[in-house]
């Protein structure tokens, strides 16, 4: 299936991007409007933010700073019957503050993506257990871009689904085609800042290297997603809640009709 079929366009939104529709290794599809990975949202249009609450939305979770949260608010935070939570990824740290030069040959993001899996497991359980205790509705997770915070918590979603390793790559390596224009905004405002643009822009890119590196890394270390999710901490019982919401129930059918279902 192609991203765009994923893709929710919403006047204000770059990146709203539905987990449902995704083959698993058994056959089987995850389900439409359980989870929705995001870019900011405090750019969408009154009428966006009533359509997504319409459409049943219950729970945000927001995975920027206290500081890019302060400069642009979650709309989402207003609404009594939303669970708004703001769960930063990493307390004092945003894609921006790593573009200083790392060593080595790898792509500055996959050391990113190391930082988040080696050094912030207990917010990623945090995080993860707040999804497997949401109400019924929608959960929605968001970071700047919606590409590199909420890209970790995607693909540890899709992986514990099921979902084969290169739909995980492909769903990744999809924010290059949604976000030309917030890149454009993001780079206008580095380059305003006096940061080094050049450098910033390699963290604005969805390279499927990068993400390849850092499931094999969580494959190496820990044997996979379930390894890695017992060594954070998250319960057996969250790990099975969450697979639960995000399979799609498989269809009923009569098997002495099953000639009359193509």
């Amino acid at each position: 299936m192609s991203p765009s079929r994923r893709h929710l366009p919403l006047e204000g939104a770059h990146n709203v991007r539905d987990l449902g529709g995704f083959p698993t290794q058994d056959g089987g599809r995850t389900a439409w409007r359980q989870f929705l990975r995001a870019d900011s949202l405090h750019r969408l249009s009154e009428s966006e933010v009533a359509r997504l609450h319409d459409a049943g939305l219950r729970t945000v979770i927001d995975l920027r700073t206290r500081q890019e949260v302060q400069r642009a608010p979650n709309p989402f935070a207003a609404f009594a019957d939303v669970h708004y939570l703001n769960l930063p990824l990493f307390d004092d740290l945003s894609p921006a503050a790593l573009s200083r030069p790392r060593d080595g040959a790898d792509h500055p993001l996959f050391h990113f993506y190391l930082d988040a899996i080696e050094t912030r497991g207990a917010a990623l359980c945090q995080i993860l257990a707040e999804m497997a205790a949401a109400a019924d509705g929608a959960v929605l997770f968001n970071c700047t871009a919606g590409k590199d915070r909420t890209g970790i918590i995607a693909a540890l979603l899709l992986w514990l689904a099921g979902v084969p390793r290169a739909e995980i790559v492909a769903d990744y390596t999809a924010t290059e085609g949604f976000i030309p224009d917030l890149k454009r905004e993001l780079l206008d405002l580095a380059r305003h800042n006096g940061a080094d643009v050049d450098r910033y822009a390699r963290l604005l890119e969805s390279p499927a290297p990068t993400m390849e590196a850092t499931l094999d890394q969580l494959a190496h270390c820990h044997g996979g997603v379930e390894g890695y999710l017992d060594h954070i901490g998250l319960a057996a019982a969250d790990r099975a809640r969450l697979r639960d919401r995000l399979r799609a129930p498989e269809p009923h059918t009569d098997k002495g009709n099953k000639a009359h279902h193509g």
